[in-house]
């Protein structure tokens, strides 16, 4: 009975003192600022295009007529803003401008900022509907409206859904929404590119995960409690599927400090990022503009991970990471050492699996999955890379 007074009496110490703490530090943060002039004077606009399935997508454009085009698509949880926020030295989108290229800044079905909300038909999409008809409308409307080939850059899920678009992943537009991975429709889709570039996309888990998704899938109980997670995301599909994590983004906006904070030292942000590596002011941007909304069956599929290290299409029919030899198109492979995707899993499950002729790996050292876009140094380290590597592929390799 002493002992367990005594190991009570400890954790009670120990979480006045990590409050006491938190206090301190929120006492002695600063609010956070941003910038108001950080696109440059550059010349912006609204575009809009449909799918096939009835989303109606909408693009923020940082305009250069008659300069390449390039598509940015966010990741999981985020939007379009993840490479645009109010901050110029992390900001890719204005830096790719200020280069020459022609910006369509994406939002998938769903998400977004006014006046670049975009629209989804209903609430239980997969990431395949991404793939399948988000993808498709984002890269036949470029082409359309600019007569050229795009880049497509993708963060996170943005890349995987590139790898996906890659593979012919494929759904009939109205009842059913039967899946499928077209081999034509991937050789064809192949040539619709100039170039992708993956950042922090995993395109299976093989590696394991690195960062804390190595430490969380040791646990005795990770791959129970996975399983039941599953369960309850698939009940919460038939009840209320979408997921809104642009709740956070709200509660930065209310209480600017404590989003600071959040951002500092908070466990998203800890998720998210190499904190050491980012600038509170830049992530309680990214906290309070690029937080968005989910799908329950989108959780899922990212979940399942979890259980199996390949990952697949939605009704499991087809597997994504075996597919990568589909691919043939120019790609670049961008992580950091400590990206909780694993950087072993975009060098050995990525670059060393696709068939492209054109392909290059980067590791950047203490990188995490989200600085590796808006990190402390990344218009020095990052950023000049990305450009590089779009220039050699224009000059034909």
């Amino acid at each position: 009975m002493k002992g367990g007074q005594t190991l009570k009496r400890g954790l009670l110490l120990l979480g006045c003192s990590a409050g006491a703490l938190g206090l301190t530090s929120f006492a002695r943060m600063s609010p956070p600022e941003e910038e108001r002039d950080y696109d440059a004077g550059l010349e912006s606009r609204l575009e809009t295009f449909h799918t096939r399935d009835g989303a109606v997508l909408r693009l923020k454009r940082y305009v250069n007529e008659g300069g390449q085009p390039v598509i940015l698509a966010h990741g999981f949880t985020g939007n379009g803003l993840e490479f645009d926020l109010p901050h110029r030295r992390q900001n890719l989108a204005v830096f790719l401008a200020e280069n020459g290229y022609d910006v369509w800044i994406s939002s998938f079905r769903g998400c977004g900022r006014q006046p670049y909300r975009c629209e989804a038909p209903h609430w239980r999409h997969s990431v395949d509907h991404l793939a399948a008809f988000d993808a498709e409308a984002f890269i036949r409307g470029v082409i359309e409206a600019t007569g050229r080939k795009p880049f497509w850059i993708g963060h996170s899920m943005g890349g995987m859904v590139l790898y996906m678009y890659l593979q012919g992943a494929s759904m009939d537009a109205g009842p059913g929404e039967a899946f499928r991975a077209d081999a034509d429709l991937a050789a064809e889709r192949n040539g619709s590119l100039l170039g992708g570039i993956a950042i922090g996309s995993p395109p299976g888990l093989h590696q394991g995960g690195g960062d804390w998704i190595a430490l969380l899938s040791r646990l005795p109980a990770f791959r129970v409690n996975t399983r039941a997670l599953i369960r309850y995301l698939e009940r919460v599909d038939r009840s209320s599927p979408c997921i809104d994590f642009g709740r956070l983004g709200s509660l930065c906006a209310a209480d600017p400090k404590l989003g600071k904070l959040l951002a500092a030292h908070g466990p998203v942000a800890r998720a998210l990022y190499n904190v050491k590596n980012v600038d509170p002011d830049v992530g309680y941007s990214l906290l309070k503009w690029a937080s968005d909304k989910v799908t329950a069956r989108m959780t899922i599929q990212i979940v399942r991970l979890g259980l199996d290290p390949d990952f697949r299409s939605y009704d499991g029919t087809w597997n994504y990471t075996a597919g990568m030899r589909r691919v043939t198109a120019p790609l670049f492979f961008v992580t950091g050492t400590r990206d909780f995707a694993g950087a072993e899993n975009l060098r050995l499950q990525g670059y060393e699996a696709v068939s492209s002729a054109i392909r290059e790996y980067r590791c950047y050292p203490e990188y995490g999955h989200t600085d590796l876009v808006m990190g402390k140094r990344v218009r020095e380290e990052v950023y000049p890379d990305i450009l590089g590597w779009m220039r050699k592929v224009e000059a034909g390799g």
